[in-house]
Formats: C-alpha cells, structure tokens, sequence
C-alpha cells in the first residue's frame, strides 16, 4: 500500500492532469482565429478589471473521504490586489489578502481564460490542516489559478497547500 504523501502527490498529479486537459479545450473554445489571422495570448498589467468573489467550494487531498465544502467565500479582487474572508473546512472564520497577478490571458469572445497567481496571507487554521500552523496564527499564502469566463461570470480552480478550491465570481 502507498504511504500518504504517495498518495497525495498521486492526486496531485492528477488533478494537474486534468486541469489541463479542462483549460485546453476551453482555450481553443475562445480562440476566434482564422487562418490568416491568429489569436495571440496577451499579457495583462496589475490594473484589470475587478471581480467579486460569491462562492468556493473546497476538497482537501489529505482527507479519506474526498468531499467538497462549502466555504461561504465574500471577496474581491481589484488593481492586483486581493481579499477575502470565508469559513474555513473546520468551521472558523478566515481572512486572506494579498498581491493577485494574471500571467496570461486569451481574448475570446463568448469566454476568456486566465492562469495567475496569488502571494499573501491566510489565517484561521491550526495543525489539522499543516504542522507550521502550530507555531503561527497568519499562514503564507502561495496559490495558483486558472479562471474561465463566460461574460462576466467567473469559474476559478485554485490550489494551495493541500486544499484544491473551486470558486465562482462576477468581473466588472
């Protein structure tokens, strides 16, 4: 039998996998080129458009059960910047904050996608969900994302620590 770390990592992997294979479809979904002119990825600055964050969902890979949690999220993302407050898996009330950066983005019509990355803080955990949680009440935060938008309304899978999260979100 696989160890735990084994495992998770295994998850992990597929859980990359399949992230991939989601976004690659939906990227070609919204590209709009022809053959003489072709889409291009474009590179955005910090000052995008703001969105409001309604709904996350979480699994955590290091659970027997894998099920998803409802996690009641009200937040906002605006000029690069990000914050948040949600409860937590465990039922205590967190906040997160920090710098929000989009690397790439396509320009479809009908649906955009996005991958960035977030770098700040999270608090409101304690040892279950990782040892360093002990020591310190405020958790650095380092977690990647994909984004799909149709219109307005943003679909988001994020990963951070051992918490793969699902939110949805409105851009202005």
């Amino acid at each position: 039998m696989a160890s735990r770390p084994a495992i998770v990592w295994r998850t992990a992997r597929i859980l990359i996998l399949a992230l991939c294979g989601a976004v690659a479809p939906a990227i070609a979904l919204g590209q709009t080129a022809t053959p003489y002119e072709p889409v291009r990825a474009h590179y955005p600055d910090a000052a995008r458009a703001g969105r409001v964050y309604f709904g996350m969902w979480t699994a955590h890979l290091k659970e027997h059960v894998r099920s998803l949690h409802n996690n009641w999220v009200a937040g906002a993302a605006f000029k690069g910047y990000f914050g948040a407050t949600f409860l937590n898996s465990y039922g205590r009330r967190a906040y997160t904050g920090g710098i929000q950066r989009t690397l790439v983005t396509t320009d479809g019509t009908k649906l955009n996608v996005s991958l960035g990355y977030r770098l700040g803080f999270v608090t409101g955990y304690d040892g279950r969900l990782m040892a360093m949680a002990r020591k310190t009440p405020v958790l650095p935060l380092v977690q990647p994302f994909v984004v799909a938008d149709v219109g307005h309304v943003g679909f988001e899978i994020s990963y951070t620590f051992v918490v793969v999260s699902v939110a949805t979100s409105y851009r202005f």
